[in-house]
């Protein structure tokens, strides 16, 4: 009886995985308790359809998800993660590259990358908390914080200034110049 229901149930979740409705089929895996070894044949052809679509997001997504080999996954996160870099969006691809487990110098070149289009916008904060999220060089850091606190010195924004200046350590000069003007 338990055979019939999980071939029943492997029967289920392909059909809804054929349909794309992945969710669907995922509520079908758990409600059914189907082991992913169970899975790989329609949880693959679904990956195949995917990477040919070019929705490689969905299709490194279903590779993680249901533990297909780390090969297909990482092909997968890889034409993600440069088509993220070729829409030029920098951080999203930095995000995506460490949490599907890419390497450590996809991850840094797209962080540099997003570091440098936030510094060229103007966007020293932001520039600042990637530098720190994924640990750039310390001078990359130290560059943003001391835009990211003339910014806010210019703006009159004083306390938000002194904090910069403080959680990066900036020259005591410079703590005591937002210290003054507030003061």
């Amino acid at each position: 009886m338990a055979d019939s229901s999980l071939a029943e149930g492997v029967r289920l979740f392909a059909i809804k995985m054929n349909l794309g409705a992945y969710q669907e089929s995922a509520k079908i895996k758990s409600d059914f308790g189907l082991p992913n070894d169970m899975l790989i044949e329609a949880v693959r052809k679904a990956y195949d359809a995917n990477m040919k679509k070019g929705d490689y997001s969905l299709a490194a997504d279903l590779a993680k998800k249901y533990d297909l080999p780390e090969d297909l996954r990482l092909e997968a996160a890889e034409r993600s993660f440069n088509r993220k870099i070729d829409s030029e969006f920098y951080r999203a691809a930095a995000d995506y590259a460490k949490e599907y487990g890419l390497s450590q110098d996809m991850v840094r070149q797209a962080a540099i990358q997003a570091f440098n289009k936030s510094m060229s916008f103007g966007l020293a904060k932001n520039a600042t908390e990637i530098a720190e999220e994924f640990q750039l060089p310390a001078e990359m850091m130290l560059q943003a914080a001391v835009k990211a606190y003339e910014l806010h010195m210019q703006a009159g924004l004083y306390r938000k200034a002194l904090k910069i200046a403080q959680k990066y350590k900036l020259p005591e000069s410079m703590v005591q110049a937002a210290e003054k003007k507030i003061s």
